[in-house]
């Protein structure tokens, strides 16, 4: 086999390696919600829990904090909020190019072509994110003495369940969707004022309504550079900043929250959100949703689950396994797509200084 041969080979193997594990953890993500309905709705502790009534938060533009008053039962709440994670996850499935399509063309298309799909792109980057993490975790507590603190959970486990059911759809909006999704339509609407004054009531409208919901196509819609034509050179400085700042509010927030957070917290709930916030503007409003519910619910279900059912246990054990050999995979995925880059690039150059036209 020639040289080519094996490298086309390499590269086949490794993506094929790389799909079959991002196919098993989406598919968890799929037992995930419906082990959740079965634990909270179908179990004697979820159905006990599921009757209360009582006061809970929602955040908004990052600073507002107000009290949902006892109307609704518990049970109803989860049944909301699980249902905008199905929601996010379907629509997830279909933007920007279609999960299947993603899938059934992986191996007639450059790898780069695979994280035109978030649901495929979330196993990958929560996976890095997650062991991002522990490792920063573990580097400021051992070699700074940084504590990180441990959050003081309900006695109940089905109470931590639904607490942390519910808080990454508030937490998003509150710190993400809101804040960043106001500033998009006055960003996109003062860049576009040209375009907008020439357009129909309906072109305005979608547009109002695009640009906090999918980003890339109101920027797309009005001339701006956009995260998929142009990568990082696509966000703006004033896209920058707010990812910044709503970074920064979310890291203090877990730390004033006084559920037993200590400082270590701020710095790795900085990194979160500004992946969560950089996301958003890549693939839309689903994404910092969905990668809060992984954190969240997601290890969650498996936790509670493996206690109430033994047989999850090893499923568990599984998708942990799976987690680490996902984030080498998309780590060696980015380093090959980086390396790409640069050495295209010098390529680039080198012609650009052998032209050297008389004078």
């Amino acid at each position: 086999m020639t040289t080519s041969g094996i490298k086309e080979a390499s590269k086949s193997t490794f993506k094929a390696l790389m799909i079959f594990c991002v196919l098993v953890l989406v598919a968890s993500y799929f037992l995930a919600m419906l082990l959740g309905v079965q634990l909270f709705l179908f179990t004697s502790e979820g159905r006990s829990l599921s009757t209360d009534a009582r006061p809970l938060p929602i955040y908004l533009f990052l600073l507002f904090h107000i009290e949902i008053p006892p109307a609704l039962n518990l049970g109803v709440i989860f049944v909301f909020v699980w249902s905008v994670y199905l929601f996010c996850l379907l629509v997830a499935w279909v933007w920007r190019q279609s999960f299947h399509n993603v899938i059934g063309n992986a191996f007639m298309q450059p790898v780069k072509r695979l994280f035109s799909n978030f649901l495929f792109v979330l196993p990958i980057l929560a996976s890095l994110l997650f062991l991002a993490v522990i490792g920063l975790h573990y580097f400021q507590e051992s070699a700074l003495g940084v504590p990180t603190g441990e959050p003081t959970l309900p006695e109940n486990p089905f109470e931590t369940f639904f607490l942390l059911a519910y808080s990454p759809l508030i937490e998003e909006i509150g710190f993400r969707l809101s804040p960043i999704g106001l500033f998009l339509i006055v960003y996109v609407f003062w860049a576009g004022r040209r375009m907008v004054a020439y357009s129909s009531a309906k072109e305005v409208f979608r547009l109002l309504l695009l640009a906090p919901v999918y980003p890339e196509d109101a920027k797309r819609m009005v001339g701006l550079k956009t995260i998929g034509a142009d990568g990082f050179r696509g966000v703006g400085l004033a896209e920058w900043i707010m990812v910044v700042v709503t970074s920064l509010f979310f890291g203090m927030a877990h730390l004033l929250s006084g559920i037993g957070w200590d400082v270590g917290k701020v710095t790795s709930t900085f990194m979160v959100g500004f992946t969560f916030g950089l996301a958003y503007l890549a693939y839309g409003f689903q994404a910092p949703i969905l990668l809060h519910w992984y954190f969240n619910y997601y290890f969650y279900t498996y936790e509670l689950a493996s206690d109430v059912y033994a047989t999850t246990f090893s499923i568990e054990v599984s998708i942990s396994f799976l987690t680490i050999i996902v984030a080498i995979f998309g780590l060696i995925a980015l380093l090959a797509l980086g390396l790409s880059k640069t050495l295209n690039r010098k390529k680039v150059n080198a012609k650009d200084q052998s032209f050297n036209p008389l004078p």
